[in-house]
């Protein structure tokens, strides 16, 4: 796995060469890779979320994820890991990021079924039914903290 440096950004701070690196690899991981809609992708909600930015060395972004800070549990959504470098790592330090800035505060999310076992192992806990979403099982999985 690269060295990974990590940034917490609210959308209004991010700078226009982060949003399109952002938008490029969310669009390589669901749109292309995962034939989700950009409708659906792309949902308006970004403004609301802070972002998290992972880089390697090189500076390209490798991975993102956006956080509902304001949001009682706190949502975390749209993890996403650049293709070549899924299953190698870079998915774990992005959430062990994500659990530093939660600390001790509650959260929520959407994980698609085939990654509850993952999430499983980083803490998450599986609430509810699983359902469709986009065309795929999904699995709401809280964390409490």
């Amino acid at each position: 796995m690269p060295p990974l440096a990590f940034t917490l950004r609210p959308f209004g701070a991010l700078s226009l060469q982060e949003l399109h690196d952002l938008v490029r690899l969310r669009e390589e991981v669901f749109v292309v890779g995962q034939r989700i809609t950009a409708e659906a992708e792309f949902d308006g909600l970004d403004p609301q979320a802070h972002h998290v930015l992972a880089r390697a060395a090189g500076g390209g972004l490798v991975a993102t994820a956006r956080l509902f800070l304001g949001s009682d549990p706190v949502k975390v959504g749209r993890v996403a890991v650049a293709v070549p470098l899924q299953r190698g790592g870079v998915g774990t330090a992005l959430m062990g990021y994500v659990h530093e800035v939660l600390g001790h505060r509650p959260a929520v999310m959407s994980a698609q079924a085939h990654l509850v076992g993952w999430y499983r192992r980083l803490g998450w806990v599986p609430e509810g039914d699983g359902y469709d979403e986009c065309g795929i099982p999904h699995q709401r999985l809280g964390r409490r903290g």
